[in-house]
């Protein structure tokens, strides 16, 4: 169960007299809420993926314990814009909630760019003990200083190396690959350290330039690689598990501080329970997709001992170099949690 935060304003006498509450965003846009309100609730992820399955329950969830005063409707598949626009949007108001991946996530709060350091997490067991410790919920609690609340730790998983040409197994096989990485510093430094040509672009553009060679590969977890269909082109996988990548269930600090407890409470308990359906789902989707890929004619390599602690080695002096460049004091404390003791010497 997440640790719940606390020192959130309640405003409930309005709402329990059935008023309207008018909640003001930076921008001036205003929203209305009486006792009866919609909840958009906007994603880049696919309608099928495992994230849109614990979305849509969230809905159910809200609306059943509401006795349907309050409805959720969930925008998926980018409709309501990229992540970082859809962030912004729920800073103001204009959307009340969002989930977008950490690392874009850190433009916003800086501290939480730590999460874009390779190889902390071994496992997803490890990971979620992390996350919903003390230390995970403070780091959380950090960005209602950008008008946002973040309800729940949710998750896309470990992101894993796509390939057109052929399959990856070292570092040193990553030396001049042109790789598609989202706009994130740490993931082009990280690439760049071992030679590689990190790529930036915009989600959508990926598919076609895999097809037509502007990069020659792309990372992403395994179930997005899929229902992207990135792996048409990309088809040589190699199971990295180069970084850990947590999305952020998030609600607009304006509107939520205007609703009354009463459905503050709806609100974080079904998100509680999102986040227990989405890793429930994420515990056996990663296998699935992997026998769906290698179906369809593509093909899985995984790492054995020796080459994946080629990977992790070669991350240390990334690790020495831009370990100042973020909260170093954070880093080391999500290190000491993971019992990642390679990583955490190299900076000590």
């Amino acid at each position: 169960m997440m640790i719940r935060k606390a020192g959130f304003i309640a405003v409930g006498v309005a709402a329990a007299l059935g008023l309207s509450i008018w909640a003001g965003g930076e921008g001036g846009h205003a929203v209305a809420q009486s006792d009866s309100y919609t909840i958009k609730f906007g994603n880049v992820i696919s309608v099928g993926d495992t994230q849109n399955q614990g979305y849509a329950l969230f809905a159910e969830l809200v609306e059943e314990r509401s006795d349907g005063r309050i409805k959720v409707q969930v925008y998926p598949d980018s409709q309501l814009g990229g992540e970082r626009e859809m962030i912004e949007a729920t800073q103001f108001g204009d959307i009340e909630m969002t989930a977008p991946s950490v690392g874009v996530l850190a433009n916003f709060d800086k501290s939480l760019e730590v999460f874009d350091f390779p190889f902390i997490f071994e496992d997803a067991e490890t990971a979620y003990k992390v996350l919903d410790s003390e230390l995970g919920d403070e780091m959380l609690a950090g960005l209602e200083n950008s008008g946002l609340i973040a309800l729940g730790w949710g998750e896309n998983g470990f992101r894993n190396l796509a390939m057109v040409k052929g399959t990856v197994r070292t570092p040193e096989d990553m030396r001049g690959i042109k790789l598609r990485t989202m706009q994130v510093p740490m993931h082009i430094a990280y690439w760049r350290s071992i030679g590689a040509a990190p790529t930036p672009m915009p989600f959508p553009e990926v598919f076609t330039s895999l097809q037509q060679g502007v990069v020659d590969g792309v990372e992403n977890p395994y179930e997005l690689l899929f229902s992207a269909r990135f792996t048409e082109p990309a088809h040589f996988l190699t199971e990295t598990r180069h970084i850990y990548d947590p999305e952020v269930i998030l609600i607009s600090k304006t509107f939520f501080e205007g609703l009354s407890a009463e459905d503050q409470k709806i609100i974080r308990d079904a998100a509680d329970e999102m986040v227990a359906k989405i890793r429930s789902l994420k515990s056996t989707i990663s296998d699935e997709i992997r026998a769906k890929i290698v179906a369809a004619g593509g093909t899985v390599t995984d790492l054995t001992d020796e080459e994946r602690q080629q990977w992790i080695d070669s991350a240390i002096p990334f690790y020495k170099e831009n370990a100042s460049k973020v909260d170093t004091e954070k880093l080391k404390a999500i290190l000491e949690a993971a019992g990642n003791t390679t990583y955490l010497e190299a900076i000590q």
